[in-house]
C-alpha cells in the first residue's frame, strides 16, 4: 500500500474539488491512539501487534485520510470507502505514540472503527483487548479522570496523554494521583486521599512538509507516556488509584489512558475516561 499526497492538505483539495461542504465544516479529526505495523517483542516473549479495521455502513461513499491502501496513481489524494465496505488498513505514517486521521463530516457519522492489540505469542487463547478510536467530541478541554487503576504487584501499567492539535510547541499537563478507598460504599463518603501530582510536558512529532506553500499537515498528536506511576506520586500502599488530569497550558484538547497488563500472562486491561 502507498500514498504520497499527505492527509489535511490533500483532503482540503479534494473536499474543495467536489464541492462537499463548505469552509465552516473543516474535516473531523480521528484519533488511533497506538498502531504498529510490525510485532513489537514484550515481556516473557510477548510479541505485540495492532489491528485496524475500518467499515462504511452508509448509502454513500465516505472519505477518510490518512491512512494506507492502493490507488494506483502516483499521488493519492483521501481514500473513498464505497457502501458496505470493510478493510483492514493502518495509519499512513505509522502511529506508535498516536495517529491522526481525518473524516468528511458530511459522512463522518457512517465511518466505524475497530482497533485491538494483541499477543501473538497467545494468540490461540486470547483475542486481543479493543482499544477506542477517538473523535474529536470525546477530547477534554478541562480536568478529567481514569478510575480504578490498579497498582498491585503483578501488573505494569502505562499511563498514555494525547493532544488533539499536533502542533510544535511547548505544552503541559498536570496529572494528580488519588488512592482510592474500597470502603467507600457511600456518596457521602470522605473524599479519596491525595497522594501527590506531577506536571508532564507533552512533546511534539515535527509536522510534515506541506504539500502546498502555507499549508502544514499534523499526522501524529501532542503526547506524552508515563511507564511508572510512582514517579508521579508516592504510592505507598496503595491498591488501586484514580489520576485526575488536567491542562496547565491554556487552550489543550486532552484525551488519555492506561494500559494494564499481567506480568504473567501479559493479560490486557484499558482504563479509559466515561
Amino acid at each position: 500500500m502507498s500514498r504520497t499526497v499527505r492527509p489535511l492538505a490533500a483532503l482540503m483539495l479534494a473536499i474543495a474539488a467536489a464541492g462537499a461542504y463548505g469552509e465552516d465544516r473543516p474535516p473531523q479529526r480521528v484519533l488511533v491512539p497506538v498502531y504498529t505495523a510490525d510485532p513489537i517483542p514484550g515481556v516473557n516473549g510477548a510479541s505485540w501487534t495492532t489491528d485496524l479495521w475500518i467499515s462504511n455502513s452508509g448509502s454513500a461513499n465516505a472519505t477518510v485520510d490518512g491512512i494506507l491502501w492502493d490507488c494506483f496513481l502516483e499521488q493519492c489524494g483521501p481514500a473513498s470507502v464505497e457502501p458496505g465496505v470493510t478493510f483492514h488498513t493502518g495509519p499512513e505514517a505509522g502511529g506508535l505514540h498516536g495517529a491522526l486521521l481525518y473524516l468528511d463530516p458530511t459522512t463522518s457519522g457512517t465511518v466505524g472503527f475497530s482497533l485491538r492489540f494483541r499477543d501473538l505469542s497467545r494468540q490461540s487463547s486470547t483475542w486481543g483487548t479493543g482499544l477506542p478510536v477517538v473523535r474529536e467530541d470525546a477530547f477534554r478541554t478541562s480536568i478529567f479522570s481514569l478510575v480504578d487503576v490498579p497498582v498491585t504487584e503483578g501488573f505494569r501499567q502505562t499511563l498514555r496523554i494525547y493532544e488533539l492539535d499536533g502542533t510544535e510547541r511547548e505544552a503541559s499537563v498536570r496529572v494528580r494521583v488519588f488512592r482510592m478507598d474500597e470502603a467507600h460504599t457511600q456518596p457521602y463518603d470522605d473524599p479519596d486521599s491525595s497522594l501527590g501530582e506531577s506536571v508532564i510536558p507533552l512533546h511534539f512529532a515535527a509536522p510534515t512538509p506541506p504539500v502546498t506553500p502555507g499549508e502544514a499537515t499534523l499526522l501524529h498528536p501532542g503526547y506524552a507516556e508515563v511507564t511508572d506511576l510512582a514517579s508521579l506520586a508516592p504510592l505507598g500502599d496503595a491498591e488501586r488509584v484514580r489520576l485526575e488530569i488536567e491542562p496547565v497550558t491554556a487552550g489543550l484538547k486532552l484525551w488519555a489512558f492506561v494500559t494494564v497488563i499481567h506480568n504473567e500472562s501479559q493479560h490486557a486491561t484499558v482504563v479509559t475516561p466515561q
